[in-house]
C-alpha cells in the first residue's frame, strides 16, 4: 500500500508541474482557475484505473447531518482566519482587508470552486480513504496535511519559517476535515466547502499579506489549537481503525 502511496504522490506532482506550464504557455488568467489544483483528481483517476483495488465511489449523499458539518465546515476556517486577523493586526503585521471584493469574489468564485473539487477528490475522498484502511484517520490527516502543505511548491520561496507555519496550517486543517468527515463516508460535499471557505478566507483577508512568515507562523499556531482539542475531545474516534 504504501509504494501505492508514493505513486499517487508522484503522479500527482508531475501533472502539477505539467498543468502549471500548460496553464503559462496558453496564459490562462490564474484569478479564473488554477489548473494545477485538477492534479490530485487527475491521480486518483489513473490510479483507480491501474489499481482494482482503489476504486471507489465519491459520496455526495445530502441529509440533515451533512446540511450540519457543511454549516460547520463553512464556518470553521471563516472563524480561525479571523482570528489569526485579528491577532496579526495586534502584531502590527499589516493586514487589511482585500480591495474591490465585490469585484473580485465574483471573479475568482467559479475557478475557487473548481480548484477545491479538484484537490478534494483526490486529497481526502481517495487518499483519505485509502490511507485509512490500513491506518487510523488521525495518521492519515496528518500524513495528508504533509502532503498537501510540501505539494504548495510556489510558497517554498517565502522561507522556512513561512513552510513551518503553513505545514502546521495543513495539518491542523487536514485533522479537522478528517473529524468533519466521520460518519458521513468521505463526503465529497463537505471537504469541498471546507476547502472553499479557506481558500475565500485567504482571498479576502490575507490577498495582501499572505507572504508574511509571521502571519504563517500565527495562523498555524491558531489552527492547531482546535485540531489539539479534536484530537483530546474526540481522539478515540480519530484513532480506530
Amino acid at each position: 500500500m504504501i509504494w501505492k502511496i508514493i505513486l499517487y504522490v508522484f503522479i500527482t506532482i508531475v501533472f502539477t508541474g505539467l498543468l502549471a506550464v500548460f496553464q503559462q504557455k496558453v496564459n490562462l488568467n490564474f484569478e479564473k482557475i488554477v489548473l494545477p489544483q485538477l492534479a490530485p483528481t487527475i491521480g486518483m483517476l489513473i490510479m483507480i484505473l491501474a489499481f482494482n483495488d482503489l476504486r471507489f465511489s465519491v459520496n455526495l449523499d445530502f441529509n440533515k447531518l451533512i446540511v450540519t458539518k457543511s454549516l460547520l465546515a463553512l464556518g470553521i476556517p471563516f472563524l480561525l482566519f479571523t482570528i489569526t486577523f485579528i491577532v496579526g493586526k495586534q502584531f502590527g503585521l499589516g493586514v487589511k482587508l482585500t480591495d474591490d471584493l465585490w469585484n473580485l469574489i465574483p471573479l475568482m468564485f467559479v475557478g475557487i470552486l473548481i480548484g477545491s473539487v479538484g484537490e478534494e477528490i483526490g486529497w481526502r475522498s481517495f487518499l483519505q480513504l485509502t490511507l485509512e484502511k490500513k491506518n487510523t484517520a488521525l495518521l492519515a490527516s496528518i500524513i495528508i496535511g504533509t502532503i498537501w502543505g510540501l505539494w504548495h511548491i510556489g510558497h517554498y520561496k517565502n522561507g522556512i519559517l513561512f513552510m513551518i507555519g503553513f505545514l502546521l496550517f495543513t495539518i491542523s486543517a487536514s485533522i479537522i476535515i478528517a473529524w468533519l468527515l466521520r460518519d458521513t463516508k468521505y463526503n465529497l460535499i463537505i471537504s469541498v466547502l471546507f476547502h472553499v471557505s479557506i481558500n475565500l478566507g485567504f482571498l479576502i483577508l490575507f490577498k495582501n499579506s499572505l507572504t508574511d512568515s509571521k502571519l504563517m507562523i500565527i495562523n498555524g499556531i491558531i489552527w492547531l489549537i482546535p485540531a489539539i482539542g479534536i484530537v483530546i475531545t474526540t481522539g478515540k474516534d480519530l484513532i480506530k481503525t
